[in-house]
């Protein structure tokens, strides 16, 4: 009977250190040590396994005080009691002007962490200005989780659960917005510092020479839009093959391609 009661107490410690031990990684962007305040950032980086993607806009150029951290701004109390004394400031958008969020991956101004699998996610955050601003995380192709504010409900907590595998998960949103902490519990992986192309996923490429854009490796039906820099749609079409056109304007253009694997967007320049 002795034996049998010591098992049982044995048996529930280990219960509770298991539940007890679950890796938790807090980034609190009040902590000046580890972040202090900066003009932003203009190249991508990783700061203690936490990855910080500017971006590019459509003419190549580096997206300013991506990353500006503020002293004193937007600091108050959140709902559960914890209290926020700087920001991590989102300038706008994370993708290009006429694509949804979401439904194509983050290109600019984002955050990203690796996993080692199923992890919960919580994001302290703030708008960046009036009107519904929303918050996304993903996985790069699929909605983790998201959550709306406007300036009448301006401090709320985004948690979200990522059941999936090993890999990158992603913070991004529709328009400015302020984060002042991130948890993270589960456990992480390595987060490598990412490169545009990263998000690479699917076999059709696309590129241009001159006025001509050509559309590669097409392995099934694919669905090809154009975008110019003002987010308008110019062309749209659908291919199973191999194809090439011109557009008679120049300059920078948005090229979008979706295909049962994925979608991705290529920007290319025509003159």
């Amino acid at each position: 009977m002795k034996k049998k009661l010591l098992f049982m107490v044995f048996a529930a410690l280990a219960i509770t250190t298991t539940a007890t031990n679950a890796q938790t990684t807090v980034w609190d962007f009040g902590n000046s040590t580890d972040w202090p305040e900066n003009s932003g950032y203009s190249t991508n980086t990783v700061v203690n396994n936490f990855g910080i993607f500017p971006g590019q806009d459509l003419s190549g150029n580096a997206y300013a005080n991506t990353g500006q951290l503020e002293i004193g701004q937007n600091s108050g109390a959140f709902p559960d009691g914890f209290t926020a004394t700087k920001r991590f400031k989102f300038n706008g958008s994370s993708y290009e002007t006429g694509f949804l969020p979401v439904t194509t991956p983050p290109t600019k101004r984002y955050f990203y962490f690796a996993v080692a699998g199923p992890v919960t996610v919580k994001v302290w955050f703030r708008t960046g200005g009036s009107g519904t601003r929303t918050l996304y995380i993903t996985d790069g192709t699929n909605l983790v989780g998201s959550l709306g504010s406007d300036s009448s409900n301006d401090r709320l907590i985004l948690t979200a659960n990522y059941t999936g595998t090993s890999g990158n998960l992603y913070i991004s949103c529709d328009a400015a917005c302020n984060i002042m902490k991130i948890e993270v519990t589960g456990a992480l992986g390595t987060t490598q510092t990412l490169s545009v192309n990263d998000f690479d996923q699917i076999a059709t490429k696309v590129h241009s020479y001159k006025n001509q854009v050509f559309v590669s490796n097409v392995l099934t039906a694919t669905e090809v839009k154009v975008y110019n820099v003002l987010g308008a749609l110019v062309k749209s079409f659908t291919t199973s093959s191999d194809t090439d056109f011109q557009l008679n304007q120049t300059g920078v253009f948005v090229v979008n391609v979706k295909t049962d694997e994925g979608e991705k967007s290529v920007k290319v320049l025509l003159n």
